[in-house]
């Protein structure tokens, strides 16, 4: 069940909803350190924990890099459940020697991620 609303004052749900697994994450233990950069092989089940427990607990934007399109956006709807913040970079959807523009709602996802 949502909390209502109402009951947190100056609030609204939308700030009173966090991740789902936030709680996971902040388990992370602090002492085991992972390379700050270059390639890690993480199992695809661990991906999205290990992945939000890097972010969270560096302080830094983490970039994952899948094979494909659906990978990509699978990822990210599991990273959510950790994290309030995860976003996808679409691919163009266009090749680079053709006349024709990508999509606004590709381009604008692009621009927020």
């Amino acid at each position: 069940m949502l909390p209502d609303p109402t009951s947190h004052p100056g609030g609204t749900l939308q700030d009173s909803v966090t991740a789902p697994l936030h709680a996971l994450v902040e388990q992370w233990p602090r002492d085991l350190d992972l390379p700050s950069s270059g390639r890690i092989v993480i199992p695809a089940p661990l991906r999205a924990y290990v992945l939000a427990a890097l972010a969270s607990h560096r302080g830094n934007p983490v970039l994952a890099v899948v094979a494909g399109e659906r990978e990509a956006e699978d990822l990210v709807d599991d990273v959510a459940l950790f994290l309030d913040e995860a976003h996808h970079l679409p691919a163009w959807e266009t090749l680079p020697f053709e006349h024709v523009s990508p999509s606004v709602v590709t381009m604008a996802a692009r621009v927020s991620a």
